[in-house]
């Protein structure tokens, strides 16, 4: 979720020497967008192990009315595995925005990435314990300290060793059953984790916040041990791609590159939507639909890229895709609003509708979530210079209280004397 940060607007100059986050006019408005609209996919995944023990281990899923197999088929074709792909990238590519900045400014990269690293970690903790299991943000800070060990190799060591870090990806998951056999074990359990799935369904069902929040503490560790071994090696790969994209300014030059993408977007779209078919029909075959998992997920995702870049890019169509970028600027907190949602909406403890959700409506639910983040992101960013979580995290980054509304000035010790 990490990507280029928000900073002062303009007015306000800052001494050239200090490390700030980004200034608004030099966001680059693509990567926004891309941020809003991987938010979207990423909420049509995890949306399920918010409403049920879909990820739990012992969960066999039940015969399902034809609609929610067609829209729980929808999901994996299209979505599973696409989009934490897309945010992966971009979090190497903020990673790489922000390495030049620092050498242009003639700072240490690890005098404050590290500790943003550490913010971003404290908050998935935060986050898997009291809101949602399925956490990503852990993941991505442990990761976020081995990217820095690349920052400094070559191009061609940054493709090699994505190679190698997606065959590990492959490995890994496939070990572990496949993509779609994630936190389930066929029944065959082990008599200290039979008793984890009625717990779960009791306690989401029926007990209250502070239940729920310690049953949370074990299974959020159980989730990042699965996490960190299904999808670890795709998402260093990823990072390592993102963070040779933003040496190459590829999305600072996208009209430059305007062949490219097209190329990219049609020979992805096929390519994913084969890989992504045979993934789904050989389900059963765990390494088989493992490897065209691993090849389609990426591909399809890449695809996904390119349609939008080529979209913001036409004159006509941009209006359809620029709406997302507010949603981006303010990812971690959206990202972190969906799961405050769906603990009030399905938990015991709000409405009350865990278990009681088909996929089909599912969508239905993320798809009127998201139409909302819409107009709100663009409300608060009118008002505010960044989304609250965006706000505390660069604050605690940069150990300075980040000016946050939009009249607001700069502290005097951020001003030119």
């Amino acid at each position: 979720m990490a990507h280029a940060t928000h900073a002062t607007d303009e007015g306000i100059k800052t001494p050239q020497t200090t490390i700030e986050p980004v200034k608004t006019q030099e966001r680059i408005d693509m990567l926004d967008i891309l941020r809003g609209f991987a938010i979207f996919g990423i909420l049509v995944v995890n949306i399920a192990g918010m409403a049920g023990p879909v990820w739990l281990p012992g969960y066999t899923s039940p015969v399902l009315p034809w609609y929610d197999e067609v829209a729980e088929t929808l999901v994996n074709f299209l979505a599973l595995g696409k989009f934490y792909v897309i945010f992966s990238f971009l979090f190497g590519l903020g990673f790489s925005i922000q390495m030049a900045r620092a050498d242009e400014k003639g700072k240490d990269l690890r005098s404050f990435y590290p500790r943003r690293l550490w913010v971003l970690f404290a908050l998935g903790l935060i986050h898997s314990t009291f809101f949602f299991i399925g956490d990503i943000l852990r993941h991505y800070a442990l990761l976020g300290f081995l990217l820095m060990v690349f920052r400094k190799r070559r191009d061609k060591t940054l493709l090699v060793w994505s190679g190698v870090f997606m065959v590990i990806g492959f490995i890994t998951l496939g070990l572990m059953g496949g993509p779609l056999a994630l936190g389930t074990s066929g029944g065959d359990l082990p008599p200290e984790m039979a008793g984890i799935l009625p717990m779960a369904r009791d306690l989401y069902a029926n007990g209250n916040f502070f239940q729920v929040a310690l049953f949370q503490v074990g299974a959020s560790l159980f989730s990042f041990v699965i996490v960190f071994m299904t999808q670890g090696g795709t998402v260093m790969a990823m990072f390592l791609l993102g963070l040779l994209a933003g040496r190459r300014q590829f999305f600072q030059r996208l009209k430059e590159h305007q062949q490219t993408l097209k190329t990219l977007f049609l020979w992805g779209l096929v390519l994913g939507v084969s890989l992504n078919a045979a993934f789904i029909l050989f389900a059963e075959i765990p390494w088989l639909s493992t490897f065209f998992w691993t090849l389609g997920a990426p591909v399809l995702g890449g695809a996904y890229i390119a349609g939008l870049c080529l979209l913001r890019l036409s004159a006509s169509k941009a209006k359809w895709v620029t709406p997302l970028g507010n949603v981006g600027r303010m990812a971690l907190t959206n990202y972190l609003i969906h799961s405050l949602i769906g603990a009030l909406f399905f938990n015991g403890y709000g409405l009350g509708y865990y278990e009681q959700v088909g996929a089909a409506g599912l969508w239905g639910i993320t798809i009127l979530i998201f139409l909302a983040q819409i107009p709100f992101s663009a409300w608060w960013l009118s008002r505010f210079r960044f989304g609250p979580m965006e706000w505390l995290w660069r604050s605690l980054t940069y150990r300075r209280r980040q000016p946050f509304k939009r009249n607001q000035l700069a502290p005097e010790s951020l001003k030119v004397i």
